[in-house]
């Protein structure tokens, strides 16, 4: 007697036994004692040949797992190995799909059907879901960009531009460590492949390959992402993300990148500061923050400045900084960012000890004093650190011109 109480309502996979112990079915669920409930309903709502599956079965085992992207490997996995009946016979197995890695020089990455699977390939699969197929394929793509052609165009393809194709003739090694680690998911093989990046993003770190470092951090945040919970696979760049999903990717990189040079722990409120002037004495500073994973309007603060009647940049924002500090009641910033590079940097680092850049505007490098030398550090275009630092510190220029225009149309300077 099968007992529906007893089974879980996690998701995970099911696999249907005869009485001679035979697995005859295989299917993966969200909610498994739902869905299995749904075979035991009553007999006008089910199709001919569910009837006749249902009547053979003797026994109910579950597997239960965290993700899709889990319950999507299991399932194919189980069919591989047991080749039960019904799954071929309850739909048609010529529609199940495979995804194929070819054994060429650039390998690439394909799907196929069991008629036309190649000689020559590492074969996964068989896939019953071809949608939940192509959403995987597309998530790994994001993931680890491969080929899905052997014939490359020239030029960049529209998957190159998207980030998705290492293009006509990409890094040999590192192409192929992408391969070995698409093998790695598609093998199930998570836990061992999160290790291995974990490891190299803190090689890449130490060795201060900044881009190398911030590009495993993508893959890691986005790996766990899908192994972490049952996502919508074809949902899951939009939800990962989300502004405060940014956000918080950014600061994770920001203090990977700042550790090695700074006395920093975490970030939990930052500060930005710059200067706004318009010819020889309209002359304010602002400073924006985040803190509490956002922008943090009411803690913005602005400043006059008075004690300089011709310009000079670091000298105004030291004396904004001096100001802003002879108030510890705002909170202590974990980090101080000024708009500039070494002479700014340099003006505020004779009056702090606290963590301390400067972001110059001409290529967006990131500037610190280390002691007596000095570290520049320029990220890629598409960090999310440096998007946060460039949106922060736009904000703060904004707050500084509106400031100015305010005194200027009041005559109050």
């Amino acid at each position: 007697m099968i007992d529906l109480k007893k089974i879980s309502e996690n998701p995970g996979c099911y696999i249907y036994r005869n009485s001679a112990g035979e697995i005859i079915y295989v299917g993966k669920a969200i909610n498994l004692k739902k869905r299995v409930s749904q075979y035991f309903q009553r007999d006008d709502a089910l199709g001919p040949k569910t009837k006749t599956l249902v009547s053979q079965i003797d026994s109910i085992e579950t597997r239960i797992v965290a993700s899709e992207i889990e319950a999507l490997i299991l399932e194919s996995s189980l069919i591989k190995k047991y080749h039960p009946k019904y799954n071929s016979q309850l739909k048609d197995n010529r529609s199940y799909l495979y995804i194929c890695i070819s054994k060429s020089k650039i390998p690439i990455v394909f799907t196929a059907h069991s008629s036309n699977l190649p000689a020559k390939a590492d074969i996964f699969g068989p896939f019953p879901d071809v949608s939940s197929v192509k959403s995987l394929l597309k998530t790994i793509r994001h993931l680890f960009p491969f080929r899905s052609s052997e014939n490359h165009p020239k030029g960049d393809c529209l998957y190159c531009h998207l980030g998705l194709c290492p293009g006509l003739n990409p890094d040999p090694k590192i192409y192929h460590q992408n391969i070995l680690k698409i093998k790695k998911i598609l093998n199930g093989h998570f836990n061992s492949l999160l290790i291995s990046l974990k490891k190299d993003m803190k090689l890449a770190s130490k060795s201060e390959n900044y881009e190398k470092a911030l590009l495993l951090k993508n893959q890691i945040d986005s790996l766990e992402y899908i192994v972490s919970g049952w996502h919508d696979l074809k949902n899951l760049y939009a939800g990962i993300n989300l502004p405060e999903d940014k956000q918080s990717q950014a600061i994770d990189e920001l203090e990977i990148v700042l550790k090695p040079y700074l006395n920093l722990k975490n970030i939990h409120r930052f500060e930005v500061y710059d200067i706004s002037q318009m010819g020889t004495k309209y002359f304010v500073g602002s400073m924006v923050v985040w803190q509490n994973g956002d922008v943090d309007h009411s803690a913005y603060r602005k400043f006059k400045i008075s004690s300089k009647v011709t310009p000079d940049d670091q000298f105004m924002m030291k004396e904004v900084v001096y100001r802003r500090l002879q108030h510890p009641e705002w909170g202590i910033p974990d980090l101080i960012v000024v708009d500039g590079g070494k002479p700014q940097v340099s003006a505020i680092s004779s009056i702090t000890d606290l963590p301390l850049i400067g972001l110059a505007k001409r290529i967006e490098t990131i500037v610190i004093k280390n002691s007596d030398s000095w570290v520049e550090i320029n990220l890629p275009k598409n960090s999310q650190a440096l998007l946060l630092l460039e949106k922060l510190r736009n904000e703060a220029h904004r707050f500084a011109n509106k400031y100015r225009q305010e005194l200027m149309s009041k005559n109050l300077f």
